[in-house]
């Protein structure tokens, strides 16, 4: 009996332990990010560059600036001034570009 505990508590161990990296697999953030339906792209323009915006409510997607996507870092700070002003892109937008400065369409995903 003293046997079969101790290989359970062994099993136990390594299991929680994350030695056999089923824990960090489960954990890691998937690979792809996926644009939710209903997305909205805002095109602003603002000293004759062309900034675009694919969001939804406060989660900002993809950003461009002269139609370059801009990198994870850039992304970063928009989503953080989308949260500071009250957790609304559209108030980001509003508040940078002016508001109604920028043109709203819906997102249509181009490998749809």
């Amino acid at each position: 009996m003293k046997k079969i505990f101790g290989m359970v508590l062994l099993f136990l161990f390594i299991l929680l332990s994350g030695c056999s990296g089923l824990r960090e697999r489960l954990l890691a953030p998937p690979d792809e990010m996926e644009i939710p339906k209903g997305s909205l792209m805002a095109t602003c323009e603002k000293e004759d560059i062309v900034y675009k915006y694919v969001y939804q409510n406060d989660g900002v997607y993809l950003y461009y600036i002269d139609d370059e996507l801009q990198n994870e870092e850039a992304l970063d700070l928009i989503q953080e001034q989308a949260y500071l002003h009250m957790e609304s892109v559209a108030n980001y937008l509003d508040d940078e570009y002016g508001i109604g400065a920028c043109t709203i369409e819906d997102y249509v995903d181009s490998d749809e």
